[in-house]
């Protein structure tokens, strides 16, 4: 939430801006739309808003100023180009991701990391990724990214100024961290731990599924939900796990978020064994509920308070068995953890600078 009072909000009046809402709903990056769009909300800034998207959606989030402009479909399809010439007219652009029309004009630009630059082990595909990023990063005016790992990756990767990089902090929204905890206390929760994410290199999928056959937890007939695969991925990785004999895992794809808060709020634990993160955000939502994580050091699962989080070593299967049993053995935490949010003021800071 941003706690800002109305003297400190940039003044926009008379500044066109429009935010890519279409992925709200849609995983982490919907995620990061949503708290952008609360925290624009609480906000109520000035200026002329205009909210593109799915307008059943963003229903709740409307403020003072703010329009819906209608827009249905997948914001990926042709690579984010789709949509190229129904974006909305705007002074200044706010995209969520780097999949977005590359339509010509002031923008502000997420780029969340740059691993699926480095990760993808096709090589045409790794190098379409980083024509795609660079290209993203050179139409924009301003980046705005999630921690200082990230930014430095993007400086490295992308070649691009430090100077234009902002740098910003996730939460999670309190109403929904109250509402998963009186799901949990009304509920019996099942011998599950879930993992949350797409199934991508990076998130170090199949090493966590062997490491899982040999936890107390799979002996004991638990299961380990793999929820958030997009396209192709939860079939090749139920081939995967058919090809290797590998019992009591259940790759699932995408899922509503009321879907997703119920199946978080019925699991005894989350597992998060990335090699990489450039935040992390379910190990972040999964703790604010006090529901315990078993996690790498990747992201900002380095800064889950003790008691919350059980660490592992991605690298190395003995460990990540030994922290989901450990994780699976502790209690719910009392303690509610609800990082700041930055979202908001970033893009206003980042909005106000363009528009000078």
């Amino acid at each position: 939430m941003v706690e800002r009072s109305p003297s400190d909000v940039p003044r926009l009046d008379g500044v066109s801006i429009l935010v890519d809402c279409r992925w709200l709903g849609l995983g982490g990056i919907g995620r990061v739309t949503e708290l952008l769009l609360a925290d624009l909300r609480d906000a109520q800034p000035a200026g002329k808003w205009t909210l593109w998207g799915d307008p059943a959606r963003l229903a709740p989030f409307l403020f003072a100023g703010a329009s819906i402009v209608p827009c249905h479909g997948n914001p990926k399809r042709w690579f984010g180009q789709a949509a190229l010439l129904d974006v909305p007219r705007n002074d200044i652009a706010v995209y969520p991701h780097q999949i977005r029309p590359f339509r010509p004009g002031r923008a502000i630009q997420f780029v969340h990391d740059t691993i699926p630059v480095r990760m993808e082990r096709r090589r045409i595909v790794r190098l379409a990724r980083r024509f795609f990023f660079s290209l993203a990063c050179r139409m924009s005016s301003r980046i705005i990214t999630v921690s200082h790992w990230s930014r430095d990756c993007i400086v490295r990767d992308l070649a691009v100024p430090r100077s234009k990089i902002t740098i910003v902090s996730l939460t999670v929204d309190p109403r929904r961290v109250e509402r998963i905890r009186a799901m949990r206390r009304a509920m019996t929760q099942r011998d599950d731990i879930v993992f949350i994410g797409r199934f991508a290199e990076h998130k170090n999928l199949r090493r966590l599924c062997r490491a899982f056959q040999s936890t107390a937890l799979h002996g004991r007939g638990g299961r380990l939900l793999l929820v958030g695969g997009e396209g192709d991925e939860v079939t090749t990785m139920a081939a995967w796990l058919g090809e290797h004999r590998l019992t009591g895992v259940d790759p699932r794809g995408t899922c509503p978020d009321d879907q997703l808060d119920e199946i978080l709020a019925g699991s005894r634990a989350l597992v998060q064994p990335s090699l990489e993160e450039g935040y992390g955000l379910p190990a972040v939502e999964a703790a604010a509920t006090g529901i315990q994580v078993a996690a790498s050091r990747a992201g900002m699962a380095s800064e889950i308070p003790e008691g919350l989080v059980t660490f592992l070593d991605p690298l190395d299967e003995r460990s990540i068995a030994t922290a989901i049993d450990a994780a699976m053995a502790r209690p719910d935490a009392d303690v509610v953890w609800l990082p700041r949010s930055t979202v908001g003021a970033g893009v206003l800071r980042a909005i106000a600078e363009v528009a000078d």
